[in-house]
């Protein structure tokens, strides 16, 4: 990921907002915005504090001895300050971060932003008692609102990783069409290999997938970087196979779902899909500047109601994604989020297909906000109904 856009989208937000002098960074998440270094051991590795610092005339980033290297290899090159390895590392980085902030503040107001819904309490107790002439603004929505509008180069590269992950489970559902004899634990893997064929690095905590049918249908899988593992056995003829995968290409993520039949489809499958397409065209329509995201929620469960759909409701119909696989804004009934031209989201619709377990059915499809509408991207395959894998080959 370069970093480089995204810092001129910050300085113009630090611009944009006089009443703050500079913004600190301390989450995994935002990390990764700010430094283009997705680092995944910043979410579980307790030694290892980083906290970025972004001023008008001046940026730092104060992290552990361990990892300087790799961010100045990431351009950041001598506005690095770093700290040695010891047992309160977020002391360690508040510390050294308080020293150069207050010298480069001193003339000024002294009011710094800070993400409160991304901080630590431990941290930010830190962080305030070495700085206890400033005051602390809280720009958490704020902040979240920059990410959520994606620019050129976010949008390209997000297209490009949903392609990617696309082409993957295609590639791998197409195996299936040449030898049905696949296990889940066989197909799960063969997508993430087939993901790593097109171009993205699948390595652990970078990727994970899952292919499930009946009883191991009917839950959710978990998310990135926890790994669902499937059965031994083989998957049975004339079952709806859900196929799944999370990948992510320069620091950005793809988030993809789509459904699969060994062989044909039988007559109240066929019906049901029929609806699934018909309710998913309908959200997809809903998609567009101005339309607010629990609005989209509520037009959708309706739609559902009228046409007999149980849907996955509890779940939400979807959310944006950039340098998290779920992130703001989020079609959910509690969010008030108005949509606005050059958000990225996943349009997540999900509902349960009952063959004694209530199997969940979801189709994920990325989509651009436009200027009066939206642009589908990441399809390899017409994905309006499920891949029949009837050995075509």
């Amino acid at each position: 990921m370069s970093a480089k856009n995204n810092n001129y989208k910050i300085n113009k937000f630090i611009q944009a907002n006089p009443e703050i002098d500079g913004i600190v960074i301390t989450d995994p998440a935002n990390l990764a915005y700010a430094t283009g270094l997705n680092f995944q051991g910043l979410a579980s590795i307790k030694n290892l504090c980083v906290i970025a610092f972004f001023s008008e005339k001046r940026r730092f980033l104060a992290c552990p001895k361990i990892l300087a290297m790799a961010y100045q290899n990431s351009g950041w090159h001598d506005s690095i300050i770093t700290y040695s390895n010891c047992s309160d590392t977020e002391e360690a980085a508040a510390s050294v971060s308080a020293v150069f902030i207050s010298e480069l503040l001193k003339d000024t107001r002294k009011s710094l932003g800070y993400i409160r819904d991304r901080i630590s309490q431990t941290l930010y107790e830190k962080i305030t008692a070495h700085m206890q002439d400033f005051s602390f603004v809280d720009i958490t929505e704020n902040f979240s609102h920059l990410r959520q509008i994606k620019s050129s180069l976010e949008q390209r590269t997000l297209e490009l990783a949903a392609a990617y992950t696309d082409h993957g489970i295609a590639g791998a559902v197409h195996h299936v069409s040449r030898n049905g004899d696949k296990s889940e634990k066989f197909l799960t893997e063969d997508i993430r290999v087939h993901t790593l064929e097109r171009g993205l690095p699948v390595n652990g905590y970078r990727a994970v997938s899952q292919a499930v049918t009946e009883d191991n249908a009917a839950v959710l899988w978990p998310h990135a970087p926890y790994y669902a593992v499937g059965r031994d056995g083989n998957f049975f003829e004339g079952k709806f196979i859900r196929l799944e995968m999370c990948g992510m290409l320069d620091g950005y993520w793809s988030n993809d779902s789509r459904m699969m039949v060994k062989s044909d489809m039988h007559g109240s499958q066929k019906a049901f899909a029929e609806k699934m397409s018909v309710l998913r065209k309908f959200a997809c329509s809903l998609i567009k500047p101005g339309a607010v995201a629990k609005d989209i929620f509520n037009a959708i469960k309706a739609k559902a109601i009228e046409m007999g759909i149980h849907l996955a409701d509890e779940y939400g119909f979807g959310h944006g994604i950039g340098v998290e696989p779920m992130e703001p804004p989020y079609i959910s009934g509690s969010d008030e989020t108005v949509l606005e031209k050059n958000m990225v989201l996943v349009l997540s619709i999900g509902a349960r297909y009952t063959t004694g377990v209530d199997e969940l059915y979801i189709m994920k499809d990325t989509l651009i906000v436009t200027e009066d509408g939206y642009r589908i991207v990441g399809w390899y395959e017409n994905w309006d109904y499920p891949y029949t894998a009837a050995y075509t080959f």
